[in-house]
C-alpha cells in the first residue's frame, strides 16, 4: 500500500513539474510575427549606441513617428513586439512602469495631429476579380495550383493554411476542417468540384499521406517535406507564385460571394468570421466599379 501511495505521489509531482515547465516555456514565447520588428529595434539600438531597454524602446517609437513616419498600425505592432521582447529577455514589468504608460499616451497623441493624417490612413489588401485570380491559378504547377486554389475558395488566413494537413480534407464530402486559432475551434469550409480535382492531383503527384502538411516544403529537386512552414515563408511563396497575398485571396472570395448574392451569414460560414460586422466593415466597402455604374 505504501509503495502505491509513493508511486502516485511521484507521478503527481512529475505532472506538477511538467506543467510548470510548460507554463515557463509559454511565458518565454515570442511569436514569429514579432521577429522582424524586434530585429529592426535591435539594429536601431546598435546604430544609436544605446542598450536595448525601455528608454531605447520609447526613443525608437518616437523616431518611428517623427522621422520614419510609419503608419499607426505599424507603430502599434512595433510596440507590442518590442514590449514582448523586453518582458521575455529582460524581465521588464510594464505594470510598474507608470511613466512609460504616460509617454506612450503622449506618442499616440501625435497621430491625432492634422499633419500626420496620412499616417492613420488605412489601406487594406485589395479585392481582385475572382476570375482574374483563377486565371493565374490555372497556369500554376500542380502543387502551387492546389495550395492557391484552396486558399482562395476557403478564404483561409495564412496561419490556417500552414497548419492544414491532408487528413483535414474530406474530398468525397467536399469540405475541409480548418482550425480557427482566433476562436479556438474547428470549422468546416466547403470546396468546389474543380478544387477537389486539383487537390486530388496534388496528393497523387506528390504521394502525400494523411498526416502530411498540405503546404509543406518542396526542395529544388522536387522532394516534398512534411513540415509546418512559417506564415512569413508562406506569404513569400504566394507572392512569388501569384504576386498576391493570402489576404488578397481572402478579400477577393468575400467580395465575389457577396456580388453573387450571398448574405453575410452565408459568407461567414465559409470564411469562418465570427462577426458579421467585421465582414461588412472591412471587406464589403462599395467598390469603384459599383459607383461607376451610376455615374
Amino acid at each position: 500500500m505504501g509503495e502505491l501511495v509513493q508511486k502516485h505521489s511521484f507521478e503527481t509531482r512529475k505532472r506538477h513539474a511538467e506543467l510548470e515547465k510548460i507554463v515557463l516555456e509559454k511565458e518565454k514565447e515570442i511569436k514569429p510575427g514579432y521577429r522582424s520588428q524586434i530585429k529592426q529595434f535591435l539594429l536601431y539600438c546598435k546604430d544609436t549606441d544605446q542598450p536595448d531597454n525601455v528608454k531605447a524602446m520609447l526613443d525608437y517609437l518616437y523616431t518611428s513617428i517623427t522621422e520614419q513616419e510609419v503608419k499607426k498600425t505599424t507603430w502599434e505592432l512595433r510596440l507590442v513586439a518590442i514590449r514582448r521582447y523586453l518582458i521575455v529577455t529582460h524581465a521588464v514589468n510594464f505594470e510598474n512602469e507608470s511613466q512609460v504608460v504616460g509617454t506612450l499616451k503622449t506618442l499616440r497623441g501625435f497621430f491625432k495631429e492634422e499633419s500626420r493624417a496620412a499616417q492613420i490612413k488605412l489601406e487594406g489588401k485589395s479585392a481582385i476579380d475572382k476570375q482574374e485570380v483563377l486565371d493565374i491559378i490555372y497556369k500554376l504547377p500542380v502543387r502551387e495550383k492546389a495550395i492557391t486554389y484552396v486558399n482562395l475558395i476557403t478564404a483561409n488566413r495564412p496561419s490556417e493554411m500552414v497548419r492544414l494537413r491532408v487528413r483535414d480534407f474530406n474530398l468525397d464530402g467536399r469540405f475541409v476542417s480548418v482550425y480557427l486559432e482566433k476562436q479556438s475551434k474547428w470549422h468546416n469550409k466547403r470546396l468546389t468540384q474543380e478544387c477537389v480535382k486539383v487537390i486530388r492531383d496534388y496528393i497523387r503527384t506528390f504521394g502525400l499521406k494523411k498526416d502530411d502538411y498540405f503546404v509543406g516544403r518542396v526542395f529544388k529537386g522536387g522532394r516534398y517535406e512534411s513540415v509546418e512552414i512559417s506564415e512569413i515563408g508562406y506569404t513569400k511563396a504566394l507572392q512569388k507564385w501569384t504576386a498576391m497575398t493570402g489576404y488578397n485571396f481572402r478579400k477577393s472570395q468575400v467580395v465575389a460571394m457577396h456580388e453573387a448574392g450571398a448574405d453575410l451569414p452565408t459568407i461567414a460560414k465559409q470564411t469562418g468570421h465570427k462577426s458579421l460586422e467585421v465582414i461588412s466593415k472591412h471587406y464589403l466597402s462599395v467598390s469603384d466599379s459599383t459607383v461607376d455604374k451610376y455615374l
